[in-house]
């Protein structure tokens, strides 16, 4: 069954060895030379202590590349299922050759244990040395980014990736045995990884750990620490930008200013504190934001903040990950009950 399940798979192995090979090639290349850059750049700003426009242009320099190789990162565990695990069991049974297997010696239980590990391991290994090469690939620019719990960032640094690719890969598995056909379980397979890869980030992971919220008052002391004020939906809404939360937290909601009662403010309702403009108030424009806070301060507003600490983001990629497996676990359980009690 070993030299079988090769024998099927080794089309799909050799692919995914190349394309992994011209990957890391260029990754290391490029990165190299982006982590000589980034050295060269802090070497000559710090003394300065003025390295903002010298690390923003730099990250501006690679944010295509930025972007488009985060993308391939989190789209390859997808990959996988659609690719490697609809077609598994699916073509098996959409083209009758388990028959041969099942009247051999070999039980249906082995003949898909068999499967299973051995394409789930090379699933393993792809989406590890991909996650690998980013991580280390896009370090100068997550230290300027500043924000390792980003959508697209988080779910394509350290071990999440391996545990969708484990996930989605036993999806396209299971999706294949129960739908026997192999492009309706390519679908199924595409539409549900799309749909977790839009779930997880905005209802699952913000709640696997406690927030912090921190309420703070609008006055001129406050806006002095933060980057500015500006206007939402035509001045129906006022946030004030930047608010000093701890280094790396991952800031999950930021509601407008609000006033005693729990109720946003409108602009509109105090034009005498926003007098000429028609853009938002902010740093560095010509618009006095502190004077603008001080007015404001005499409405008693407060705006709130709630966030997770950056110590936070081992323990949700270790409790994400548990999540991933613990699924993968239960629909490789699925397919075992499945082929068992299927009689033809």
């Amino acid at each position: 069954m070993i030299w079988l399940t090769w024998r099927q798979f080794r089309v799909q192995a050799l692919t995914a060895l190349a394309i992994l090979a011209a990957a890391a090639i260029c990754l290391l290349v490029t990165g190299l030379r982006m982590h000589h850059t980034y050295a060269a750049d802090l070497a000559t700003c710090t003394p300065r202590h003025d390295c903002s426009d010298a690390l923003s242009a730099f990250g501006k320099s690679y944010s295509s590349a930025f972007n488009l190789t985060e993308l391939l990162v989190i789209a390859a565990p997808g990959l996988i299922g659609i690719f490697w695990g609809a077609p598994l069991i699916g073509r098996e049974l959409e083209t009758g050759t388990n028959q041969l297997a099942w009247t051999q010696s070999v039980t249906r239980s082995r003949w898909l244990a068999v499967k299973l590990a051995g394409v789930g391991i090379a699933s393993i290994a792809t989406a590890a040395v991909l996650s690998y090469l980013l991580t280390w690939w896009a370090g100068p620019l997550d230290q300027i980014n500043g924000n390792r719990f980003a959508a697209m960032t988080f779910s394509s640094r350290d071990i999440v990736p391996l545990a969708y690719a484990v996930f989605a890969f036993a999806l396209g598995t299971t999706a294949g045995l129960l739908l026997r056909r192999t492009l309706p379980a390519m679908a199924v397979t595409l539409a549900v990884f799309v749909g977790i890869q839009i779930l997880v980030p905005t209802l699952i992971r913000p709640n696997l750990l406690p927030s912090t919220t921190v309420t703070f008052p609008v006055n001129k002391t406050t806006a002095s620490q933060a980057t500015g004020i500006y206007t939402s939906g035509g001045g129906a809404e006022i946030y004030i930008a930047g608010l000093p939360v701890p280094p790396g937290a991952w800031v999950i909601s930021a509601p407008p200013v609000e006033d005693s009662s729990g109720q946003a403010v409108a602009a509109y309702n105090h034009l005498n504190c926003f007098p000429g403009t028609s853009g938002p108030p902010t740093k560095g424009t010509g618009i006095d934001v502190d004077q603008t806070a001080a007015c404001l301060a005499a409405y008693h507003l407060h705006q709130s903040v709630t966030y997770q600490p950056a110590r936070y983001y081992w323990p949700l990629q270790w409790y994400e990950t548990g999540i991933f497996l613990a699924l993968a676990g239960a629909l490789s359980c699925i397919s075992f009950w499945w082929i068992r009690r299927r009689r033809t």
